[in-house]
């Protein structure tokens, strides 16, 4: 019996180490199949990590989105911050932009609300910067998004409801400052932030 449970032990651990060897080389030279392969398992955290690795191998601004937006699900501020910056910074953004909005309705994950691509990740990428504790810079990435108007689904929106859900009286009031001389489109949306927002006034 000892022999037998040797015997089978050892294909066992051979097998073992293949794996192991094989998810090692993915990992590393195409982390494409590990992005799919984390998804399907619902792997947040590990999806948005083989998505920026997918970008460093790359440096597609396709693959550069994909990092943005799967780093800010997981929560990964940090990365979503410096990627995003970098990919408003790509010569490439707008036309990148101009296609996603082209190609799909596109959606934020604020509530639901429609919004162009364009704010979408200034949204998120300032947000990001909020929650990584760079305040100056979530203001400059959500302010500078902006056209003269306050519209819905826009970036400002983002970083301001992660400052109202975190109660941070200061930011608020700056972002208020902000606001001055911008018009609200009066939905009712922004009619209620507003009004979140004047309570930290």
């Amino acid at each position: 019996g000892t022999l037998i449970a040797k015997t089978a032990a050892i294909p066992l651990a051979c097998i073992i180490v293949l794996a192991l060897v094989l998810f090692g080389i993915f990992s590393l030279f195409v982390p494409s199949v590990m992005v799919s392969l984390t998804d399907s398992l619902g792997m947040t955290g590990a999806c948005a990590y083989y998505s920026v690795a997918q970008y460093k191998k790359t440096g597609d601004i396709e693959d550069l989105a994909d990092a943005v937006s799967r780093s800010y699900e997981a929560a990964h501020y940090d990365a979503a911050a410096e990627y995003g910056a970098i990919l408003r910074k790509d010569p490439g953004y707008g036309d990148y932009c101009a296609q996603r909005d082209a190609e799909t309705d596109f959606t934020g994950t604020l509530g639901g609300l429609l919004g162009t691509a364009e704010q979408f990740f200034a949204g998120i990428t300032a947000e990001s910067q909020y929650r990584s504790g760079d305040e100056a810079g979530a203001l400059e990435t959500a302010f500078d998004s902006l056209g003269e108007s306050f519209d819905t689904a826009d970036a400002v929106t983002y970083v301001a409801g992660a400052a109202i859900e975190a109660d941070d009286t200061s930011f608020c009031g700056q972002i208020l400052s902000r606001l001055d001389g911008l018009s609200a489109d009066g939905n009712a949306f922004d009619e209620e932030l507003h009004e979140d927002l004047k309570e930290f006034k």
